[in-house]
């Protein structure tokens, strides 16, 4: 996990250029720029014709998917076709279908299907940044309560220690006469008239 956070860039790179590989191949087989496939020669003409007419049905197919047409059913000329799923191709001769050796693709996905898929991925990145977001600003208020706590914490034992030295220094000024006079002459001057007083 740490060596691909280390190389994303690397990652992102090698993604986009296999994206960009995908995309050139899928127009090239939509235009027909791909090159013709391999003939397979069967000793009987009947099965050879079957195959051609197989693989061209296969081909028109899978041109009406990318253009996303799908005809009407021939069968149901005065109805109107159903609204459903879209059809499935399942091969009409079985036996070449398992000689091929190979799984059917599923149909790509339509340009509104590609469209939805892709904002509710936006929509879930978006959920999921904004679920960080608030949790960072948990963070942050729980910082900011801890620092005022610590600087009032800092301030009251400050302010205590403050009062313990005039304290101190008060009974120090006390003890001696010339204090004391000086602290009755400062309260005769700073204190309330002499008329006032109860």
């Amino acid at each position: 996990m740490e060596w691909v956070l280390n190389h994303l860039q690397f990652i992102i790179a090698v993604a986009g250029a296999v994206a960009w590989w995908l995309t050139q191949r899928k127009q090239a087989q939509a235009e027909g720029d791909e090159p013709p496939q391999k003939e397979v020669n069967f000793g009987d003409p009947e099965l050879a014709e079957r195959t051609r007419r197989i693989r061209e049905e296969i081909q028109r197919k899978i041109a009406q998917r990318s253009r996303d047409y799908t005809p009407p059913d021939p069968t149901r000329r005065g109805e109107e076709a159903p609204q459903a799923s879209p059809p499935v191709i399942r091969p009409e001769f079985p036996e070449i279908a398992r000689a091929a050796g190979r799984p059917a693709e599923p149909p790509p996905l339509s340009r509104t299907a590609a469209t939805h898929l892709e904002a509710q991925r936006t929509a879930e990145i978006l959920a999921q940044q904004a679920a960080l977001y608030a949790q960072l600003k948990q963070v942050q208020e729980v910082k900011a309560e801890a620092m005022r706590r610590t600087q009032f914490e800092t301030h009251v034992s400050g302010e205590v220690g403050a009062a313990a030295v005039a304290r101190s220094a008060l009974a120090d000024d006390l003890r001696s006469p010339d204090a004391l006079r000086r602290a009755l002459i400062m309260r005769e001057i700073l204190g309330p008239p002499v008329a006032l007083r109860s």
